[in-house]
C-alpha cells in the first residue's frame, strides 16, 4: 500500500498534490503528453481549481489551452472570419478596437481569467467619460462576439460579457442622448437664402439644397453621379456611398455600397428647387470639370471641392460653420438696426440637414412607411421614434400657442 503523503498541518495530500518548500501547494496533471501545473497557497483553493479542471475536462472545455489566448487574439480571429465585411466597416471596427479596447488590462488577460466585473468596469468607465449608451453598443458589438467565439471554441464555459450592456441600457446608464437638432422652417430658409445671395458662399448652394431637400446621408450625396439623377421621372437612385477613410493604413476616398438593403433605394425629388439645382449643375458640369473623376467604375460625380476633386463631409461641415458665422454676424447687425431680437442659426453639422429634411417630411405626412423608404432607415422603429418625437414637439408648441386664448369659465 503506497505511503500517504501529508502537508505540514498533517492533512492527507491527494495524488498529484505536493506541498512546496515555501508552504504553497502544487497540483500536476497531464494535458495530452505534457505536464501542466497549477499553484495556490491554500489547499482548499487548490482543490477548488482541481475541481474546475476536472469538470472542464469532462465537458470538453479547453481551459489550459485558453490560458495562452487573450481577448485581443479572439478579436483578430473574429475579424479573419468576416470575409464578407466591407473594407470601410472592417477599418471602423479595427479603429474602435485599437482606440478603446486593445490596451485595456482585460484584453490581454488569459480568456479564463476574464470576469463579468471586468467588462462591467470597462463599460462603466466609458460611460463616465461621456459615452452615450448607444455609442457603447458599438464597443459591445465587438467584445461580445469575440468572447462568444471563445465559448464556441470551448476555450471558456460562458461569455463574461453576456447581459452587461443590456443591463446598463435598461438602467438608463450613461450620458443622455444628444437632442437631434433640426432647423426651423425660418432658419432653413434664412440659411439657404443667405448662401444664394452671398458672393463668397453661393457656390455651396447646390449641395446644400440637395442635402436639405432630399435627406440623403452625406456620403450618399457626395457620391451622387449624373447617372443617378433621373430628372424626367423626378427621382434619384441611391446605390453607393463616397467615404473618406483610413483603410489598410492608407487614407483616401473609397466607394462603398449601403450597409443595408433599405439603404439602396430610389427617392422622389419632392422639392422643385432640388431639380432646378441638379439640372443647372448637370448642364454646366462638363465646363466646370473638364477632367472626369472615376472610381470603381463610377464617374460623373456632381459635387466637387474647389480643386475639382471629391467633396468630403469635412469640407461641407467647415463650409456650414463659416456660413453660419457669417450669417449670424450679419443678422445681429441687422437686428440691432431694426431694434428686434436676431434670428440666429444654431450650431449644427451636415447630419442635421438630414434630420431637418426628415422633420419637414414628418410634419407633412403621417405615412411612416413612406418616410422610412425615403430616409432609407433599416429599422422601422428608428423612423417611428423620430416621428413620435417630432409630433410631440409640435404638440407642445401648438399647446403653448393656444392655451393663452382658451377660457373654460
Amino acid at each position: 500500500m503506497p505511503k500517504v503523503r501529508k502537508d505540514n498541518k498533517g492533512r492527507n495530500l491527494r495524488p498529484g498534490e505536493t506541498q512546496r518548500s515555501d508552504g504553497s501547494y502544487m497540483f500536476v496533471y497531464k494535458l495530452g503528453k505534457k505536464k501542466k501545473y497549477i499553484y495556490d497557497f491554500d489547499l482548499a483553493s487548490l482543490r477548488a481549481k482541481e475541481k474546475v479542471l476536472s469538470r472542464d475536462s469532462d465537458d470538453g472545455i479547453r481551459t489550459q489551452e485558453a490560458m495562452k489566448i487573450i481577448l485581443n487574439d479572439m478579436f483578430r480571429l473574429l475579424m479573419d472570419t468576416k470575409i464578407q465585411l466591407k473594407a470601410s466597416t472592417r477599418a471602423n471596427y479595427e479603429y474602435l478596437w485599437d482606440r478603446y479596447v486593445k490596451d485595456e488590462l482585460f484584453a490581454s488577460t488569459p480568456l479564463p481569467n476574464i470576469r463579468k466585473s471586468d467588462i462591467l468596469t470597462f463599460y462603466t468607465k466609458l460611460l463616465k467619460k461621456g459615452f452615450a449608451i448607444n455609442s457603447l453598443e458599438s464597443i459591445n458589438n465587438l467584445i461580445f462576439p469575440s468572447l462568444e467565439l471563445a465559448v464556441d471554441d470551448d476555450y471558456i464555459r460562458k461569455n463574461p460579457s453576456k447581459g452587461v450592456y443590456r443591463s446598463l441600457k435598461a438602467e438608463g446608464a450613461g450620458a443622455p442622448p444628444k437632442k437631434r437638432i433640426a432647423l426651423t422652417m425660418a432658419q432653413q430658409k434664412n440659411f439657404l437664402r443667405f448662401i444664394s445671395q452671398s458672393p463668397m458662399y453661393s457656390h455651396w448652394l447646390p449641395v446644400m439644397v440637395v442635402l436639405l431637400g432630399t435627406g440623403m446621408r452625406v456620403a450618399e450625396c457626395t457620391g451622387l453621379t449624373k447617372n443617378d439623377v433621373d430628372l424626367e421621372n423626378n427621382t434619384i437612385s441611391v446605390n453607393h456611398n463616397l467615404i473618406y477613410r483610413v483603410i489598410d493604413g492608407k487614407a483616401g476616398f473609397h466607394i462603398t455600397t449601403p450597409k443595408t438593403a433599405s439603404g439602396t433605394r430610389v427617392i422622389p425629388i419632392l422639392y422643385p428647387q432640388v431639380a432646378e439645382q441638379l439640372r443647372a449643375l448637370i448642364e454646366v458640369m462638363d465646363a466646370l470639370y473638364p477632367e472626369d473623376l472615376v472610381m470603381n467604375g463610377y464617374h460623373g460625380f456632381l459635387f466637387r471641392n474647389r480643386t475639382g476633386y471629391f467633396l468630403s463631409a469635412h469640407n461641407i461641415n467647415r463650409a456650414i460653420e463659416r456660413i453660419s458665422i457669417a450669417y449670424n454676424a450679419e443678422e445681429m447687425d441687422q437686428a440691432e438696426l431694426e431694434d428686434r431680437e436676431p434670428d440666429l442659426l444654431p450650431h449644427f453639422s451636415v447630419h442635421n440637414l438630414r434630420h431637418t429634411f426628415c422633420t419637414r417630411l414628418c410634419e407633412s405626412t403621417n405615412d411612416i412607411k413612406f418616410i422610412q423608404q425615403v430616409m432609407g432607415h433599416a429599422d422601422f422603429s428608428t423612423t417611428m421614434d423620430i416621428y413620435t418625437h417630432i409630433t410631440q414637439e409640435n404638440m407642445k408648441e401648438k399647446a403653448e400657442v393656444i392655451k393663452g386664448t382658451l377660457v373654460l369659465m
